[in-house]
């Protein structure tokens, strides 16, 4: 198990033992119902953010990852990242599914760092909505003003924390190894 599993599990347990007190195992039982409910909303999108990851992971090259997105990209990363995430669509369950699998193919961490700060202040499919609900004039000033953040946070990144990349790749791996290992262990069961 995980530091990150462990912790939410803990996260878990505290959460369930105050709801324990507080309303007894009706309360519980009320959290783990709307647990499940929100579980059997987002799966589907879990399943197709997942399998957009792998495919992606099969379909563009080490090569071709590490020439745009690594280190080879040098200044240019961080500036595809922030069109990538501007550009990208869906939520979180899509978006870093994604972000792990180019970082296991060899983007740079900084480039992903950029990818994802586009990805939460640009993304063009929100301005629309923005526009509508604040106005023109208030979108293009927040526009303005975060235009340079998501390019500047990967660059700081790859300057100022060059060595960390290979640390947070390795952990990626790991993850995705432990992940293949249990799929692997079904398929045996199967």
């Amino acid at each position: 198990m995980n530091k990150t599993t462990l912790g939410m599990a803990l996260a878990a347990l505290i959460l369930m033992v105050i709801a324990f007190f507080k309303g007894g195992f009706a309360l519980v039982g009320e959290g783990f119902l709307a647990g499940g409910r929100t579980l059997l909303e987002v799966f589907p999108l879990i399943i197709i953010a997942f399998t957009v990851a792998g495919s992606v992971s099969t379909l563009i090259s080490r090569e071709m990852v590490t020439r745009w997105l690594g280190e080879e990209a040098g200044w240019k990363g961080p500036f595809l990242g922030t069109l990538m995430g501007a550009m990208v669509p869906g939520g979180p369950f899509f978006f870093y599914p994604l972000m792990a699998t180019l970082i296991a193919q060899g983007a740079n961490i900084g480039t992903m760092i950029s990818f994802v700060a586009a990805k939460t202040l640009w993304y063009i499919g929100r301005v629309p909505i923005e526009i509508a609900f604040v106005g023109v004039k208030t979108t293009v000033v927040r526009i303005l003003i975060t235009f340079s953040i998501p390019i500047l946070a990967g660059a700081a990144v790859n300057i100022f924390l060059p060595n960390y990349a290979e640390k947070i790749r390795a952990e990626v791996m790991q993850l995705q190894m432990r992940g293949k290992k249990t799929q692997d262990r079904g398929a045996q069961i199967d």
